[in-house]
């Protein structure tokens, strides 16, 4: 399997309304640091990258830094995405990880920021991709602009994101329209910016479809704060628990009927749980 998302924490400081995380009334906890360390050896020889979130924004752990450590003391890859705010805080240690592979900013989110606030942000994001690109060169960064044709609001501030990043960086961004065929666009060594339409959540509502297929289980799999495992990293409520760490390990969690089921299911392109027949990111697979 090539990626796992393990939860540190659900806690977010925005409050963007196209996230579940703004519709959660209070905090429902966080991986403590020896969970954490527990999933790791769980999740090594198993998969081969990790992301530090579901829902949350990872830097607000407060054992942020213990947890850098205890990924870098591990064989695994670290994909980080966050909203930035705390980025100026969490830089140095950031880029001494010898885990890091790559860094996404959230900057669609800064549209729901006063103006000076969201721009003080993507400025300091801004600084650290400069150190990054200098110190790094490695690693990628993806400055990601998610709400395109969602509302005036959105679209007004990606005009300002783009031209801020023409600005800073000299680069021509003239022809970076989002297409579904063509996401990613380069701005310097391994900085890009990443454009694409804004998604719905699956909450288990909707319509069901019975044809279609999905990445989970077979190229992802997510964990929650409290250990639960799931089949990917849209289920934040826990929909489809496969079961715990650390007291099942990764064979038997994924080798259960369960598992095996879903999994065949979405190979032969057929739907299985009702969670996934409800699911509007299924439906983008082919």
């Amino acid at each position: 399997m090539k990626y796992a998302y393990i939860e540190i924490t659900e806690k977010c400081n925005l409050n963007c309304p196209f996230c579940p995380s703004a519709k959660w009334s209070g905090h429902r906890g966080e991986m403590p640091l020896a969970l954490f360390e527990k999933t790791l050896d769980r999740l090594q020889g198993n998969v081969q990258e990790i992301f530090l979130h579901v829902l949350g924004e990872p830097l607000l752990h407060p054992q942020f830094t213990e947890i850098l450590n205890a990924v870098d003391a591990s064989d695994l890859r670290l994909n980080l995405t966050t909203n930035g705010l705390l980025i100026a805080k969490f830089a140095d240690r950031i880029l001494e990880s010898k885990a890091l592979r790559q860094i996404n900013f959230s900057t669609h989110a800064y549209a729901y920021l006063p103006q000076e606030k969201a721009l003080e942000v993507l400025n300091d994001t801004f600084m650290f991709a400069d150190r990054l690109h200098a110190e790094r060169p490695e690693v990628y960064l993806n400055f990601r602009l998610w709400n395109d044709k969602a509302d005036a609001r959105s679209d007004t501030w990606n005009t300002t994101v783009l031209k801020a990043i023409s600005e800073h960086f000299k680069a021509d961004l003239s022809q970076t329209a989002f297409s579904v065929r063509h996401k990613s666009f380069p701005i310097a060594g391994r900085l890009y910016l990443h454009r694409d339409s804004r998604f719905t959540w699956p909450d288990g509502s909707g319509e069901e479809k019975e044809v279609g297929t999905c990445h989970g289980i077979i190229d992802q799999c997510a964990v929650l704060f409290d250990g639960t495992v799931v089949p990917c990293c849209l289920d934040y409520k826990g929909s489809i628990p496969l079961g715990k760490f650390p007291g099942e390990t990764f064979d038997s969690i994924f080798h259960s009927t369960k598992a095996v089921r879903i999994r065949n299911g979405f190979e032969e392109h057929r739907l299985e749980d009702p969670f996934c027949k409800r699911c509007p990111f299924a439906r983008r697979f082919r």
